[in-house]
């Protein structure tokens, strides 16, 4: 009895250091939308707190942009939410992209998902907008 105490004391403390950071959501509203319509992105993280900064960087886009959308944390939500309400550039050609969310910890270690790990720009996830 004694060791199935120990053991489950030990596994209990031990939990949080084996947690994986998932991408619990990821979506942008309208996910169609044209130049100068308004949109708002929204990324969830779980198994992970405290982290540093979120940011969106437009693949097709990437080197024409002077820096990453930086999104803001929602301090009212339970997890680790970040968000972003911006304008869709007038001068954004009519279609698909790719926009990559790269996150960084609070030691500035960028946060990688293992399903978005060979990205170019952002190995934390993955948004597919339209532009119209």
């Amino acid at each position: 009895m004694k060791k199935l105490l120990l053991i489950l004391t030990v596994l209990t403390f031990c939990s949080p250091l084996f947690a994986r950071t998932k991408l619990v959501q990821a979506t942008i509203d309208p996910a169609v939308a044209s130049g100068g319509d308004q949109v708002k992105c929204v990324v969830v993280f779980s198994g992970i707190k405290d982290l540093q900064s979120v940011k969106i960087i437009p693949r097709e886009y990437a080197y024409e942009i002077p820096q990453p959308f930086a999104l803001e944390r929602d301090e009212t939500a339970s997890k680790e939410t970040w968000t972003l309400q911006t304008m869709v550039p007038y001068e954004v050609m009519n279609e698909k992209v790719n926009l990559e969310i790269k996150a960084f910890d609070k030691k500035g270690k960028e946060v990688v998902i293992k399903e978005y790990k060979d990205q170019t720009y952002g190995k934390a996830g993955l948004i597919e907008f339209e532009v119209r």
